[in-house]
């Protein structure tokens, strides 16, 4: 059973790091969006997957590996975080294609920042670049080991759909 799911798993547990980082941030970026109504949609995004990432973890967890059987809601609760999280998927995939084909207009972005700010910046423009650079292309794997895990997930919702279903009169677990 651990050797069928072995991608699954590994991703699993990377996604569960980062939404708790995620999860972490949108704390913070939830306060900032009350003051700004616009970055609402933004946040309600990060949150879904982070619970995207949480719920399919215990699915995995307590629905495949211990063949618990888990809440009829549950399977709901995924796929809704899932669909998305495919709009978080799509939305970063484009956006960091695009700012990896057009590298000249980074570049003039990081130099015209120091120029922006009040205050001296610690950090010189080019090693901005690097930082951002490095952000954007972490985004894209995310954004591509994310979109994969949401992908088998839904297979293995079909797959496990068992565990799901109510019992008469039974209690469910989750």
């Amino acid at each position: 059973m651990i050797k069928k799911f072995t991608f699954y798993r590994i991703s699993s547990y990377f996604l569960i790091i980062i939404a708790a980082l995620f999860g972490f941030m949108s704390l913070f970026a939830l306060l900032i969006a009350l003051s700004n109504p616009a970055l609402l949609l933004n946040v309600f995004v990060i949150v879904a997957v982070v619970i995207y990432s949480f719920s399919s973890f215990v699915f995995l967890v307590k629905g495949i590996d211990q063949q618990q059987r888990m809440k009829s809601g549950m399977q709901d609760l995924i796929k809704v975080n899932a669909y998305v999280a495919v709009l978080f998927v799509g939305m970063n995939i484009f956006q960091s294609v695009s700012i990896l084909q057009n590298p000249a207009a980074l570049s003039s972005a990081m130099n015209q920042f120091p120029a922006m700010q009040n205050t001296k910046s610690p950090l010189s423009p080019a090693f901005m670049l690097k930082m951002v650079k490095a952000i954007v292309w972490f985004m894209l794997f995310y954004s591509l080991v994310l979109g994969v895990h949401v992908s088998v997930t839904f297979r293995l919702l079909k797959q496990y759909a068992a565990l799901f279903n109510k019992e008469q009169g039974g209690n469910d677990q989750v």
